[in-house]
């Protein structure tokens, strides 16, 4: 029987070398001890993927034996064929448990002759990576969730209105009745009516105006002088008589005069001849009509210098009138504040009533007349009301607040505030109708809400104040956003705050 023969090739054995083996008995096996491996912890690091490659070449005997017949076989070594026998079973084993690796197990083991330990706790090593991942998911979901609440919830707005002052007016009317007449019984149904006294005060004025007219008749040269009579007799002069000047200039008297002994008389005088050049400055005057030795004795002076100017006539125009009477209308109306100012006082407003149209004017010039000035006079009744101020005010604060607007409060209002003006009188039963003209100032309430604070969402710095700036009642805002870099109103519109500031 020929002998059998088997090879193999492997990359560990140094080459590809191929190598007859003899069939032997089973009872002439070598027992080869495997070695034992050392175990050596190492790092926490997997050694990298091995791919064993292992080529068995089975031939038939005969053959290998007629094809390639050799020489020489190699001498059987016992001692190698155990060491091959062992990395054999060494390399299937780490292929084993590299296949294992897949399913959880631990990969040990020793490279024969280098003493390397291989493998570590695999297992244990991919749970801990396992952990670690599921860890850092949690962390960052934990952080991102975080985030997403921090977004909604954190940032704030809080806008601070600083409400403008509207003016609120208006007009109310109440009767005034005399104490025991018919009208002093109040009506059930009307809260309008107050007690209170009516009074006729009489005016009257008096003032004299110029009249503006003018016609100019020519020229004219005009002044004074004082006549001087220094001889033991008293000296008449007619009108007309003539004074020289010193440079010889002409002048006359306007009127006749006695001249006392002893004394003095000043009047009027005008030039000769009117030109501009009479405009003589203050100067000695002879009377050339007089004799000769008493005109030392008998002579003028003059203290001013003399005027030229045009002659003119006035006489009254239509424009003078009107504005006479207009004046004289509004000196009854300042001496009716005067007689005002002494009444009331105290818990007591007055209303009063004069009416221009029923005064009686008197002017003593006519139109077109010649007239320097003229007087005119005025007579006119004043008729006052007298009634309770606080009972009056109740009623104009009641109707204000009936005015108001729900989200307004009445923010500013005295009763300065209120004027009174008496409309009707009735003579016959002393009673008479005031109407009150009012105003205040009004601004929101602390608790208004004129903000939808849904159309803030989401909305930028500039677009909230342009959002605001379309509201009269807001004089000025100020916003506050939480954190301060983020000038952006909140996604939610609970996180947006709105105060109303006094």
């Amino acid at each position: 029987m020929q002998p059998h023969y088997s090879s193999y090739v492997t990359g560990l054995s140094g080459g590809n070398k191929l190598m007859p083996k003899l069939k032997k008995d089973a009872t002439k096996k070598v027992s080869v001890k495997k070695p034992r491996v050392k175990r050596v912890d190492k790092k926490e690091s997997s050694l990298p993927k091995a791919r064993p490659i292992t080529i068995d070449v089975i031939a038939d005997d005969e053959e290998v034996l007629f094809r390639q017949p050799l020489a020489e076989l190699p001498a059987d070594d016992a001692e190698e064929r155990a060491g091959l026998d062992v990395q054999k079973k060494f390399f299937s084993d780490l292929v084993a448990e590299m296949k294992d690796k897949k399913g959880g197990k631990s990969l040990r083991g020793t490279l024969p002759e280098t003493g390397l330990v291989l493998g570590d706790k695999i297992g244990k090593h991919k749970s801990l990576n396992l952990y670690r991942r599921i860890a850092f998911q949690f962390i960052a979901l934990t952080v991102l969730l975080l985030l997403v609440v921090a977004y909604f919830f954190l940032p704030s707005l809080t806008i601070k209105l600083y409400p403008s002052a509207e003016v609120v007016a208006d007009t109310m009317s109440f009767r005034i009745a005399a104490p025991g007449s018919e009208d002093d019984e109040l009506e059930t149904n009307n809260s309008r009516n107050l007690a209170g006294e009516i009074q006729v005060l009489p005016l009257s004025a008096e003032k004299v105006y110029e009249a503006s007219g003018e016609e100019i008749l020519g020229e004219e040269v005009v002044g004074e002088v004082t006549l001087h009579n220094e001889y033991n007799k008293a000296q008449p002069l007619v009108a007309k008589t003539r004074l020289l000047s010193a440079d010889n200039k002409l002048f006359r008297l306007q009127e006749a005069v006695n001249i006392p002994a002893g004394g003095t008389v000043k009047v009027a005088v005008y030039a000769d001849q009117a030109t501009e050049d009479m405009a003589i400055a203050p100067t000695r005057f002879t009377i050339p009509g007089l004799w000769l030795g008493l005109q030392d004795k008998i002579y003028a002076t003059s203290e001013e210098a003399f005027e030229y100017r045009h002659q003119v006539k006035h006489y009254v125009k239509q424009r003078d009138l009107d504005q006479a009477m207009s004046d004289i209308k509004k000196t009854l109306s300042a001496k009716a504040e005067k007689a005002l100012s002494g009444l009331g006082g105290g818990n007591q407003a007055v209303a009063y009533a004069l009416d221009d149209n029923a005064a009686v004017i008197t002017v003593d010039a006519k139109l077109g007349e010649e007239k320097a000035e003229f007087i005119v006079s005025a007579e006119n009744n004043l008729t006052v009301a007298l009634f309770a101020k606080e009972q009056a005010e109740s009623l104009v604060k009641a109707k204000l607040a009936f005015l108001l607007p729900d989200d307004k409060r009445l923010s500013s209002f005295t009763g300065d505030d209120i004027n009174y003006r008496l409309d009707v009188v009735d003579a016959a039963t002393t009673s008479g109708t005031v109407t009150a003209s009012f105003k205040g100032s009004m601004s929101l309430r602390t608790d208004a809400d004129i903000i939808d604070k849904r159309q803030l969402v989401n909305l930028n710095q500039a677009q909230i104040s342009e959002y605001l700036s379309a509201f009269p009642e807001v004089e000025s805002y100020e916003l506050i956003f939480f954190p301060a870099f983020i000038k952006r109103a909140p996604s939610l519109a609970d996180r947006i705050k709105v105060e109303v500031v006094q």
